[in-house]
């Protein structure tokens, strides 16, 4: 075997796409999303997970989130959409972290990665990312 095959871990990442809305700084807006989740595992298993089991995980976390908009402050119905009120401002990164507690119950071994993708019907898109801290690594950094 090569030797640097047992420094390898294999990745599988598995996406979702889905529209829902959100308040953030008292505007109400809905964006279409992609939420993005990658697992490992040892570089020779056959399968780290099976690719549509992950994707029925993430659409079961969102799901609740279809036809409403997330926010800290109910205001009512906005557009066809429904408030779901949360204990804080729904920010990219709160429903990131949001969505990382529900994974690593589902996900309880692998989950390394979680990327939720803002995304407009225009020309831009944003992506915040949580990954799983690696730790101290040779010369001090962390991280990968």
């Amino acid at each position: 075997m090569n030797p640097t095959r047992r420094a390898l871990r294999l990745t599988m990442t598995a996406a979702i796409h889905a529209r829902f809305a959100h308040r953030v700084d008292g505007l109400v807006h809905s964006h279409p999303w992609s939420i993005e989740a990658t697992v490992e595992g040892p570089a020779d298993a056959a399968k780290v997970m099976p690719a549509d089991d992950l994707e029925s995980i993430l659409h079961q976390a969102v799901e609740p989130w279809r036809g409403r908009y997330l926010t800290d402050e109910d205001l009512g119905p906005w557009k066809g959409y429904l408030p779901l009120v949360w204990d804080t401002e729904p920010t990219v990164e709160e429903i990131a972290r949001r969505l990382w507690d529900h994974l690593v119950v589902e996900v309880p071994h692998g989950l390394v990665s979680l990327a939720v993708v803002e995304s407009t019907e225009f020309d831009r898109s944003r992506t915040v990312r949580l990954t799983l801290d690696r730790g101290p690594r040779p010369g001090g950094s962390t991280g990968f």
